[in-house]
């Protein structure tokens, strides 16, 4: 099995600390934009990272659909709970981690333009509020619980590390640890975690 992608992308960690967390062995193929079109393209039209191939051929994308397949690949430990209302809060978990990543990812990418190809501060503004937004409703639902939903680990606690985690990366001049302490304590646990720690993209030079 062979997941392609790069080490800087939050929905690339998605995937890994999936595989990480259900103990799936599997060959992690460095993918940058240049070798897309030869690399990706052929196994997802849409040439995004991640993707996924299986020993059988199979390739599975994006990152959300490439956690359910593992889900369902390998019983034990269960990510994604199997009664309906149990899966779709912790999907609900899923979204706010990808919204709060796609934002910073959007945020992150403008800052490498020239000054002048830049978005106006309007965007940068409302870019901003929608991480707020994400980062103030998981805090509120997270409580003083150790961990996101229910009483395991599951895809809830790895949507919001991963996304935690790409915030510190991409956008440390947000500071969220102050105003969400019970966040900051949980990103505390996850990063002991051995999936955390062998996902942990290396810090920019």
């Amino acid at each position: 099995m062979k997941l392609f992608g790069t080490p800087g992308s939050p929905y690339v960690r998605k995937a890994r600390l999936a595989l990480e967390e259900k103990r799936i062995a599997y060959e992690y193929v460095h993918a940058p934009a240049e070798v897309r079109e030869t690399q990706v393209v052929p196994l997802n039209p849409l040439g995004k990272i991640p993707v996924l191939l299986g020993d059988d051929g199979r390739a599975v994308y994006d990152s959300a659909v490439i956690v359910e397949y593992l889900d369902g690949l390998v019983a034990e430990p269960r990510l994604i709970p199997q009664a309906f209302n149990d899966r779709i809060e912790v999907k609900r978990w899923e979204a706010l981690g990808d919204g709060i990543a796609d934002a910073a990812v959007l945020i992150s990418h403008d800052y490498r333009k020239p000054e002048a190809r830049r978005e106006s501060a309007e965007w940068y503004a409302k870019q901003r509020q929608k991480i707020e937004r994400g980062l103030a409703v998981m805090s509120r639902d997270l409580g003083s619980r150790e961990f996101c939903f229910g009483a395991s680990f599951t895809l809830a606690d790895i949507a919001a590390g991963y996304a935690l985690g790409y915030l510190d990366q991409a956008l440390p001049e947000l500071n969220w640890r102050k105003p969400y302490p019970a966040l900051s304590q949980l990103a505390a646990r996850l990063a002991a975690r051995d999936s955390f720690r062998k996902t942990l993209p290396a810090p920019a030079v």
